[in-house]
C-alpha cells in the first residue's frame, strides 16, 4: 500500500464571469462568460436559439483587475 502525500489547497490563477441569459423558447437560465460581442446562442435544454446582448468588455475587464484575477476573492483564512 502506497502513502500519498497530501496535497495543499490551490489557489485561482484566473477567473471568468458568468452572465445568465434566459431562454426565451424555455424560460431556462442559459450560463455564459462574458460575451463581450453580440452573439447566437444555444440553449443547452430546448435547443432553441437565440440573439444575447453582450457584456462590457471595460468593465468585465475592470471586475477581473479589481478581484485581482480572483485572488482578492480568497478566504483570509487561507492566505
Amino acid at each position: 500500500m502506497s502513502e500519498s502525500k497530501a496535497l495543499s489547497p490551490v489557489k485561482p490563477v484566473g477567473m471568468e464571469l458568468v452572465y445568465y441569459y434566459p431562454c426565451p423558447h424555455c424560460g431556462r437560465r442559459v450560463p455564459l462568460i462574458a460575451p463581450t460581442q453580440p452573439a447566437r446562442v444555444q440553449c443547452d435544454s430546448c435547443r432553441g436559439q437565440f440573439p444575447v446582448v453582450p457584456a462590457d468588455e471595460k468593465t468585465v475587464s475592470f471586475l477581473k483587475t479589481i478581484m485581482d484575477s480572483g485572488r482578492a476573492g480568497i478566504d483570509p483564512s487561507f492566505l
